[in-house]
């Protein structure tokens, strides 16, 4: 499936961007989804109220020969948009460094996954840093922009309160394939170049790291589960699932945590009941949310454009 009216969908855009912000932040890394970020946001506000910044951990994201941040300076250049060179190794190294002290659980050495999450929360405070201090400077709304598409959304390839953050995300509904499409449409239009278009999504996470070499599965192979889990599914359907299905349903239960609110403790709610009266209150509502996780995933719309 694809977006069927992109200029449409531009406008929509547009009209709840500018409602939302005057200047906004993108963090650029050289992948498609940032890439389409940066161009909607050019197209709309105009260049000189879109700040990127390029924020590389090490060689991996610097050397040429991978796409992750050097081809982030070329696409920056190109769309002529104010350009931060930001790296963030000091700050990334020193979260992991005072990981490893003071208890014997500690010991353990962190693995791959846990710096490259350490490196992805380090961007995230770089970004709003950033936000912050425009803010401040230009008195003006500033946000940051998030970058998630719908397909790695939706199975929780993301890292919480990393590139899961952002004050608006402008192509969370979309699915990877039309995340494309929209690469393409701006690389018709001339804003890009065709060659910036990475058709080998990664991370940049460890040198020769891609999403679907840690995945197992590519997003063009996940997207079929994804739209019918989404189009609505019952618990019946759920519980004969196999192959991609099963892995894109496990992957979603597994890591919604990352894409839901923090959950509140509604203390009000029992502060009158006595210990009886409070228990059976809070199994039957638990009881009822169980129903629903397991049972239905909510339906959602499953056209856009």
């Amino acid at each position: 499936m694809t977006i069927k009216n992109i200029e449409n969908l531009i406008k929509n855009v547009s009209t709840t961007l500018k409602e939302f912000t005057d200047i906004v932040v993108i963090g650029l890394s050289g992948g498609v989804d940032s890439l389409v970020c940066a161009c909607l946001c050019v197209e709309i506000l105009g260049k000189e109220n879109v700040y990127v910044v390029h924020m590389p951990y090490n060689e991996i994201d610097t050397d040429t020969s991978n796409k992750f941040n050097s081809l982030s300076l070329k696409v920056a250049k190109k769309l002529g948009v104010k350009s931060l060179y930001r790296p963030i190794t000091n700050i990334a190294d020193a979260i992991i460094e005072n990981i490893e002290k003071d208890d014997p659980a500690f010991d353990l050495s962190p693995t791959e996954v846990n710096k490259g999450n350490a490196r992805a929360r380090a961007r995230m405070c770089k970004l709003y840093d950033i936000a912050h201090h425009l803010e401040t400077f230009y008195k003006k709304r500033v946000r940051v922009i998030g970058t998630g598409n719908r397909s790695e959304d939706y199975i929780g390839y993301t890292t919480k309160y990393g590139d899961a953050a952002g004050d608006i995300f402008l192509i969370g509904k979309l699915y990877k394939s039309e995340v494309y499409q929209l690469a393409e449409h701006f690389a018709e239009k001339g804003m890009i170049e065709k060659t910036f278009i990475d058709l080998n999504p990664s991370a940049g996470l460890w040198k020769g790291q891609t999403d679907a070499g840690e995945l197992g599965h590519t997003y063009n192979e996940m997207e079929p589960s994804v739209r019918k889990m989404l189009c609505g599914v019952s618990g019946w359907e759920m519980l004969h699932f196999e192959g991609v299905d099963k892995f894109v349903l496990d992957k979603h239960y597994a890591n919604r945590h990352k894409m839901d609110a923090p959950f509140v403790v509604d203390i009000e709610r029992y502060e009158n009941c006595d210990d009886g009266e409070w228990e059976k209150k809070y199994n039957e509502e638990r009881y009822k949310k169980i129903c629903v996780d397991k049972k239905i995933i909510q339906k959602e719309t499953c056209k856009i454009g």
